[in-house]
């Protein structure tokens, strides 16, 4: 899991590594931790990141204008603003903040968040192992579709792209939720991201999928079910 450190002071970034450093003393959740000086250095970094905390007030993109950029990529992100003054914290609801935390940062206060953080990843997201045998959290309503490409799997996401050893078998073993159909031996789709249905699957970012002719009918139904079911 990768946490990201954004604030212009270096004094607060080494700060909230100690902390990190401390939280994995006592916790199995492994995290991995990355610094930057300003959003515009976080905005350029090009690995998902887990959980973020970022300063408001900086030098240059304020904390505020950097997790708008962030919100236009990313939905997922969860962000936990730091700041000094209690007078932001109306702003960050429309950037989705997960938590505040008023600096300077106490270590009980930083914990309890970070757990608190993670405890909502692991709900609502899947932990897989990728191809270096990494941990990765992919949140299920992310998942566009997965395909099965010469003995991996790949997950398209709104993320990015991720490969793993898990099967397709497993895969659909997983995502158990009624929102995703096998629709082939080698896809497994989002029904929440099918725009059109015919010979073939057209998806909402404009890619196409193989269904398998038997599965069309079977599709369909799904579909509908999904649709009502979403609907209420």
């Amino acid at each position: 899991m990768l946490v990201g450190i954004c604030d212009d002071e270096a004094i607060i970034r080494d700060e909230l590594i100690r902390l990190c450093n401390k939280f994995m003393e006592t916790n199995i959740n492994g995290i991995e931790t990355v610094c930057f000086e300003s959003g515009e250095e976080l905005l350029a970094y090009q690995k998902p990141i887990d959980i973020l905390f970022l300063d408001i007030q900086m030098k240059g993109l304020n904390g505020l204008k950097t997790a708008e950029q962030i919100r236009n990529m990313d939905e997922s992100m969860i962000i936990i603003f730091l700041t000094g003054f209690c007078g932001f914290m109306q702003e960050g609801y429309r950037v989705k903040a997960f938590r505040y935390l008023l600096k300077p940062v106490k270590e009980q206060e930083f914990i309890l968040t970070l757990t608190e953080a993670i405890m909502d990843i692991t709900k609502n997201y899947k932990a897989i192992i990728g191809l270096e045998g990494e941990t990765l959290y992919v949140k299920l309503k992310d998942i566009i579709y997965i395909e099965y490409v010469n003995r991996l799997t790949v997950l398209r996401t709104k993320r990015g792209i991720y490969e793993s050893y898990t099967t397709m078998n497993e895969w659909e073993n997983l995502l158990c939720t009624g929102d995703f159909f096998r629709v082939h031996k080698s896809y497994i789709v989002n029904m929440g991201y099918i725009e059109e249905i015919g010979k073939d699957i057209l998806l909402e970012n404009g890619e196409k999928v193989e269904i398998a002719i038997r599965q069309i009918g079977r599709l369909k139904r799904a579909c509908k079910e999904y649709r009502r079911r979403n609907a209420r």
